[in-house]
């Protein structure tokens, strides 16, 4: 099932059991992309899927911008509902939830590039100056700013070299978003706001990117929340749904209605 918020496609999977809103990062399908290994949630969970300007079904409302985007989903938020963010929709899920501490019911974080909360960590800061320069700066080769990018956030994919002809446009559209996109490190949510709101708070890594592991370990320490590696993963630690549904499932079941 499909439907509209404020010009924000959304996808629903399952009606019935408590709600759950998925926050996609980056991935050009949007939601129903992102999120594909989570769809056997929605036997006993009610999985609310977005897709943010300019991914999936949502057409671009100019650059990429998680604080607009946040105000954008933020009907999703009008009642209770457990919150998933990666990545990019990291940042999204962040300023939902201390925008609605009483009806953010949890946060589970995957990879989040939410910089503010390990300022002064030099594998943070280092990771937060490189996918800068690489947007404010960018090689005049797409095909180097996505392998630059991916290499930054341990995507795990393979760019063929030279890139065929038909994966150009592709690569370029890809450069035109990085480099117009509200960096991540100009994100500013603190502890306190999350620890308001009193729901527990997940962050899920794949043990591959310094930068990422340490923002989660920041994050869990100023918001006594738990910090789990995935193994075996890449950026996109939600595709092994075999090891990580149980973790949300758990997290999620464990929160008193």
């Amino acid at each position: 099932m499909s439907t509209k918020i404020k010009g924000i496609h959304v996808t629903e999977w399952g009606t019935d059991g408590p709600t759950v809103v998925l926050v996609h990062g980056g991935t050009p399908g949007g939601g129903v992309m992102s999120f594909a290994h989570q769809e056997a949630l929605s036997a006993r969970w009610h999985l609310i899927l977005p897709d943010r300007p300019g991914h999936g079904q949502t057409p671009a409302r100019g650059a990429g911008d998680f604080e607009r985007d946040a105000h954008l989903l933020s009907p999703l938020l009008d009642q209770r509902a457990y919150l998933v963010g990666h990545s990019y929709g990291g940042l999204v899920a962040l300023y939902l939830a201390a925008a609605h501490p009483d009806t953010a019911a949890s946060l589970t974080l995957i990879e989040p590039p939410a910089f503010c909360f390990a300022t002064g960590d030099p594998e943070a800061d280092e990771m937060a100056r490189e996918l800068r320069r690489n947007a404010e700066d960018p090689d005049d080769d797409p095909a180097v700013v996505m392998r630059t990018f991916f290499s930054l956030v341990g995507l795990g994919v393979e760019l063929p070299d030279p890139l065929p002809d038909a994966f150009l446009p592709i690569a370029e559209q890809f450069k035109a978003d990085i480099t117009t996109m509200r960096s991540p490190d100009e994100a500013n949510v603190t502890a306190d706001e999350l620890i308001k709101g009193g729901y527990p708070i997940l962050l899920l890594t794949s043990g591959n990117i310094a930068g990422f592991e340490h923002v989660a370990a920041a994050i869990a320490r100023q918001t006594g929340g738990t910090h789990v590696v995935v193994p075996g993963t890449v950026h996109a630690v939600q595709d092994d749904g075999e090891q990580v549904n149980p973790l949300l499932e758990e997290l999620w079941s464990g929160v008193p209605e």
